[in-house]
């Protein structure tokens, strides 16, 4: 698990006919790693969501 460094919002979308819906994220809270891609994003998960966001978002160590 891996940590979010200060809060920030990322927008979410199930399908291309789903709403889309932005999700909040809160400093210390904890989130699954998926995959750290090459540059400057990687790929989290949040209860059943997948998110690409920048990596300086996140306590990766």
């Amino acid at each position: 698990m891996v940590t979010v460094k200060e809060a920030f919002k990322a927008k979410y979308q199930a399908n291309k006919n789903a709403q889309v819906v932005e999700v909040s994220f809160a400093p210390g809270e904890e989130v699954q790693l998926l995959k750290e891609w090459k540059g400057e994003t990687c790929l989290i998960k949040k209860g059943n969501q997948v998110f690409n966001v920048p990596k300086n978002a996140l306590n990766l160590n």
